[in-house]
């Protein structure tokens, strides 16, 4: 079970900075000091927010994924 909650933290971090590296430039002004800043925060929140999400429940609360559904290998 810690594997499952491992791989679905590192998938949501991935798709967390996917979605930060294509919103981010869109919302903040062309203003390179700006967009750095900008960045450098959200890239230092996503960790805690992937960790939020796989491992306190966050998407199990969203209705997203839940390890106890997932079959692996390691099942069988």
């Amino acid at each position: 079970m810690n594997r499952r909650r491992f791989r679905a933290f590192l998938l949501t971090m991935l798709a967390l900075d996917a979605l930060a590296l294509v919103v981010v430039p869109f919302v903040i002004p062309p203003d390179p000091t700006a967009r750095m800043m900008v960045f450098a925060a959200v890239l230092l929140t996503i960790p805690a927010l992937a960790f939020w999400l796989a491992y306190r429940g966050g998407l199990e609360r969203l209705g997203v994924w839940s390890p106890e559904t997932e079959k692996s290998a390691d099942d069988e």
